[in-house]
């Protein structure tokens, strides 16, 4: 089961393409035992746009990305660990110092 966010900021950045996508792709490859749809706002705007992917979220997707991972599950490909990144403090560095 597929879910796209179709909430007003993730429809201002194109989920509608995802959907066209996937269901391109899903009858390209015959793909009729998965459900595809669209869901209210999941509340995760800041990382827009969202799908679910049988119950794993994804965000900053975009209609190759979601593609990949939705043939990905299909072939069986198990996803990456993703690495959570971190910023560091940026301490002001003085005139004197050098890099």
């Amino acid at each position: 089961k597929i879910k796209v966010c179709s909430g007003k900021t993730c429809k201002w950045r194109y989920s509608e393409y995802i959907l066209k996508r996937l269901k391109a792709d899903m009858d390209f490859h015959k793909l009729d035992w998965i459900k595809l749809e669209e869901s209210l706002c999941m509340w995760k705007c800041k990382f827009w746009p969202n799908v679910v992917f049988d119950k794993q979220e994804e965000s900053n997707m975009d209609p190759v990305k979601s593609s990949k991972i939705m043939l990905d599950k299909k072939n069986g490909v198990k996803p990456k660990n993703k690495k959570k990144r971190f910023i560091k403090n940026n301490k002001k560095q003085d005139e004197n110092s050098q890099y």
